[in-house]
């Protein structure tokens, strides 16, 4: 195995705690609280650099049942990927159900810094000459040094053997989700030495942690672009090294989660008749969907606790409205402002999941079998024989053609067998949302006309 040290990652670190060290110079007694800000940008970059491994890396497929329904889970077994770059791998949609956690992490940690920002930090700091190079430089540092980890982790070959659950760095990522309550803690420091120590104090007291943070921050990215693999014994899901987790360190093998199922059949000649869904239908189902927890496609919906979330929301209308009525206008706005919001994002996540799922799919009935074919990833998707499928239906209405557009779905039991192809661990069983559902039914039960 090669070496997981970089010379990209320690030239990152440079970048980034040379700005730090510049702005400890020009910042004085605000120093710390000027650190701290650029290493929230530095996190930030941090998140947008773990995602797109995650993107990057082997694709799994996990069978663990959670008490929410998973995001993006009619992605767990798409196969193929998409070329975003040449410079990198492909991004492989089998790993899309990290995303929605590392937004709602940003969400979080950006909503928070900038409230304590805003309300905390002194006004100085902002209009600061030097507040150029904090963010102008601080940006250009944090994203060049995410860029050439991100390198040397592809380079390193960790996309080829980490599955994407393996290269979170989870306690940066934790210090990212409560970082305002980190610059609450150094703005309180800053201050309360100020009005008791007096400016000078103050000045050399920040200006020594904050050159602490700065040496420690560089002597881990030293050590991060030294380290070498442990032949497995604690892996990259170990505490004590996230960072080298995130830059290629392979799992222990007994921990790692199951392989891909097995490539579907693919028959021989030309398709029958071909059928894909419809569109309009596609994106009505990410309605339903995200009003319902689930049921479109595949009839499974989520746990009922999560039900408490779409009747959260509706209770914080509720509340807008009768502030709106009792005269409480800014109340009433924000209130809603809220709910929209959170309604708004539930909507665009489940709209791009079924759009992901099935925009790009045609269903092509051969003579024997029926196979889904993704345009979008050149890839066949599943494969289902007429022999083994049973119990065929149509269904119409507000899940098998949502909010009843000229649509229908065909659901089916299909006998799994996985030497042909048909993985017990992909039991993928309806047609979604063609414009002639009962002739796809009609051929999947043709199996007597051979």
């Amino acid at each position: 195995m090669r070496l997981i040290g970089d010379r990209r990652i320690l030239l990152g670190s440079v970048c980034v705690e040379t700005v730090a060290t510049a702005i400890v110079l020009l910042y004085g007694h605000l120093s710390l609280i000027a650190v701290a800000v650029l290493y929230w940008i530095d996190l930030l970059f941090l998140t947008f650099r773990t995602t797109a491994q995650q993107l990057l890396s082997r694709p799994v497929t996990e069978d663990r049942s959670t008490t929410l329904q998973r995001p993006f889970r009619l992605l767990a077994h798409k196969r193929g990927s998409i070329t975003v770059t040449d410079r990198l791998p492909g991004v492989y949609l089998r790993n899309f159900a990290g995303v929605p956690g590392a937004v709602f992490v940003l969400a979080l940690s950006a909503t928070t810094t900038a409230y304590v920002a805003a309300v905390y930090v002194p006004s100085e700091m902002w209009v600061s000459p030097a507040a150029l190079l904090l963010f102008g430089g601080g940006l250009i540092a944090a994203a060049t040094k995410s860029w050439l980890v991100l390198k040397a982790y592809v380079a390193s070959g960790g996309h080829e053997v980490n599955p994407a659950s393996a290269v979170t760095p989870r306690k940066r990522m934790l210090a990212f989700a409560v970082y305002g309550g980190l610059l609450w803690l150094a703005s309180k420091w800053t201050l309360t030495t100020l009005s008791q120590e007096g400016p000078e104090i103050a000045r050399a007291g920040m200006t020594v942690s904050a050159s602490v943070l700065i040496v420690s921050r560089f002597a881990y990215g030293w050590y991060a672009s030294r380290a070498q693999p442990d032949n497995g014994r604690t892996g990259a899901m170990s505490e004590s090294n996230d960072e080298a987790a995130s830059h290629g360190q392979s799992e222990p093998t007994a921990k790692r989660d199951a392989p891909l199922p097995s490539s579907p059949s693919v028959p021989d000649g030309e398709p029958r008749e071909t059928m894909a869904p419809v569109r309009a239908s596609i994106l009505a189902a990410g309605v339903v969907n995200a009003m319902t927890t689930g049921g479109v496609v595949d009839n499974r919906f989520g746990h009922w606790r999560q039900l408490t979330i779409r009747v959260g929301l509706a209770a914080i209308m509720a509340i807008a409205v009768l502030a709106l009525l009792d005269g409480a206008v800014v109340v009433s706005a924000t209130l809603a402002a809220i709910s929209l919001s959170l309604v708004g994002a539930l909507l665009v996540v489940s709209a791009a999941h079924m759009l992901l799922a099935l925009g790009g799919v045609e269903y092509r009935f051969h003579k024997s079998r029926v196979v889904a074919y993704d345009r979008y990833l050149g890839r066949l998707q599943w494969s289902a024989s007429y022999d083994r499928v049973r119990n065929v239906s149509v269904g119409r209405g507000l899940f098998g053609s949502p909010l009843w557009l000229d649509a229908g779905t065909v659901f089916f039991d299909r006998i799994p067998n996985p030497e042909g192809g048909e993985s017990t661990r992909e039991p993928r069983s309806s047609i979604a949302f063609v414009s002639d559902p009962e002739r796809a039914g009609e051929l999947l039960q043709s199996r007597d006309e051979q």
